[in-house]
């Protein structure tokens, strides 16, 4: 049984890790969070469309039984039986090999953040964290040439993300705006030159056609 929820703004989209439970991005952004004993949330990791949550099939599980997931702007979520899921993509290797990759893409960006934490200069974490977004859901922008990375995101969420204290992050964010590199408000991150802000994050270029894309759409 599927059971689809469309959530507002940091609505719960569950308070706990329970096992046999799965959760599947469809559109919208979800923040994996820790809560403070002010009842605080601090961002652990932010999904987007196509990634997968909570009780991850075939024993997969990467998420701690303490934390909470919150939409971040307007979500929809769908809810799932873990076993489901396992009965089903063993009779269709499509699903199969969709989990797979959904799997590869979400392992890749965790460990890439977990080497890169406490080794690499904050300008790089950013651009990281910023590309990584993209891969679950870059749209053409209609602030001019560049992509729009649809997703509510405070300076001080980016700072929980990149593990940096919000002013540092709020200046190489304000660098990046200055050499055109990308636009933002409150509200949104506009990337203008992906291919400036890949080459931030390694020696080589990551054309914006070879990046991988995790949203359905």
């Amino acid at each position: 049984m599927i059971r689809r929820r469309t959530l507002k703004d940091k609505m719960l989209v569950y308070e706990s890790f329970m096992p046999g439970k799965t959760y599947v991005i469809e559109t919208g952004y979800v923040r994996v969070v820790s809560t403070e004993a002010s009842g605080r949330y601090v961002t652990r990791s932010l999904f987007g469309s196509g990634a997968i949550l909570g009780d991850l099939p075939f024993g997969l599980t990467t998420f701690q039984n303490a934390e909470s997931a919150v939409a971040n702007g307007t979500a929809t979520v769908l809810e799932l039986d873990r076993v489901s899921i396992e009965r089903a993509s063993q009779a269709d290797a499509n699903l199969r090999q969709g989990l797979l990759e959904t799997y590869g893409h979400q392992l890749h960006f965790l460990d890439r953040r977990l080497q890169w934490q406490l080794t690499s200069p904050l300008q790089r974490r950013v651009a990281m964290t910023l590309v990584d977004l993209m891969c679950f859901e870059g749209q053409p922008c209609n602030h001019g040439v560049g992509y729009i990375v649809d997703v509510r995101m405070t300076h001080e969420e980016l700072a929980e993300l990149v593990v940096a204290s919000r002013p540092n992050v709020s200046a190489i964010m304000k660098t990046l705006r200055d050499q055109d590199i990308l636009s933002y408000t409150r509200g949104y991150v506009c990337v203008r030159d992906l291919d400036a802000l890949s080459r931030i994050v390694t020696l080589d270029a990551i054309p914006a056609r070879d990046l991988p894309n995790l949203s359905p759409r």
